[in-house]
């Protein structure tokens, strides 16, 4: 697979953290105690217990789970940061909030000798501060109902033709700047250039909602007819029998990638090895991609064809992925978000 150079290089150069507390090698102590693994309760558990829990006993692992929502996960990485010895082993976050407890300092740098799975990790979604387990990617979810002919880029979303007819959710105010970005022609880092897309959306009259269960409502009744959101949410909705098909834009998409990520306070390097490497095993992939509908991160996984059609990426999509640049991001959150509250949803 030819992997995007350009892309390669801002991925190697924005995912990559000084800030990380360098690690001894995994593999130099024993796994003779137990595992403390932080993560999302309901299937997110269940898999993990059903598919990683069997690959990691035999090595003596005895997985905790402590499960709750991501921000207490947050909140206890930043509390034990420094301490002689962590409670939480593994923390479990979605890219973004991964990337902040990174820059904060309180995950420990991977030790990729200790973890020989990484090498078959999608470029795009490597950083060596966690993990990628599974993901999805930003692309357009029409209604076929009422949109015959399927968008093909984000640009199509200033056509006329959909005046009144464009959903976009509140909180992805950031990922629609960088996708804005990309679908003006420029780098995903050109911010100034996603703002101008959104404005020139604005005229456009799209309609802003709190939430993707809300724009899923509007996109099945007709009050929307096409709309940017993930993949994985594109499968649900047509599980749940609504009208809808998605395209990857041709401007290139953005992931957003479920990681797991060594506390840096974290005792137990040893055993988190066993487990972290096995979140990647292609049996373990396939579980969450067939469950959860999220694509395997990893090239050695095949996915029956049918599921490849409707969860999976193929290798030119896969080339077409566009790693966000979290630390530009963070950077200029402030500005973002006040350009999307007065600027760009005030009045719409």
């Amino acid at each position: 697979m030819n992997f995007n150079r350009r892309h390669f290089i801002k991925a190697a150069s924005s995912l990559t953290l000084a800030s990380t507390v360098p690690s001894l090698s995994w593999a130099a102590g024993s796994c003779d105690k137990d595992l403390v693994v932080g993560t999302w309760g309901g299937d997110y558990q269940r898999l993990l217990q059903q598919n990683i829990d069997p690959l990691v006993k035999p090595n003596g692992v005895n997985v905790l789970y402590d499960v709750g929502a991501a921000l207490q996960r947050q909140t206890k990485l930043r509390a034990e940061k420094g301490a002689r010895r962590s409670t939480l082993d593994i923390a479990l976050l979605r890219d973004n909030d991964m990337f902040q407890m990174a820059h904060e300092g309180t995950l420990a740098k991977l030790d990729e000798a200790a973890l020989p799975n990484l090498q078959h990790v999608v470029p795009a979604l490597k950083t060596d501060y966690a993990v990628p387990h599974i993901f999805s990617a930003l692309v357009l979810v029409y209604n076929t109902e009422f949109l015959k002919t399927a968008p093909e880029s984000f640009a199509s979303l200033l056509d006329s033709s959909l005046k009144g007819k464009v959903g976009v959710v509140d909180d992805q105010y950031d990922y629609l700047a960088v996708a804005g970005a990309l679908a003006s022609g420029k780098s995903g880092d050109d911010l100034q250039a996603g703002r101008d897309f959104l404005l020139a959306l604005r005229k456009n009259s799209p309609k802003v909602y709190p939430s993707t269960d809300a724009l899923a409502s509007a996109l099945k009744g007709g009050e929307i007819w096409v709309t940017m959101t993930w993949k994985a949410r594109a499968l649900q909705w047509s599980k749940a029998s609504l009208p809808v098909a998605y395209v990857f834009p041709k401007e290139g998409a953005l992931p957003a990638t479920f990681c797991a990520g060594l506390s840096g306070g974290s005792k137990n390097a040893a055993c988190a090895a066993h487990y972290l490497n096995s979140m990647l095993e292609p049996q373990a992939q396939l579980a969450f991609a067939e469950t959860m509908g999220y694509a395997p991160t990893v090239l050695n996984a095949p996915l029956p064809p049918s599921l490849q059609e409707s969860v999976g990426f193929d290798s030119a999509q896969l080339d077409k992925l566009v790693p966000v640049n979290f630390e530009l991001l963070m950077q200029h959150k402030g500005e973002l978000l006040d350009f999307w509250n007065r600027q760009f949803r005030a009045g719409l």
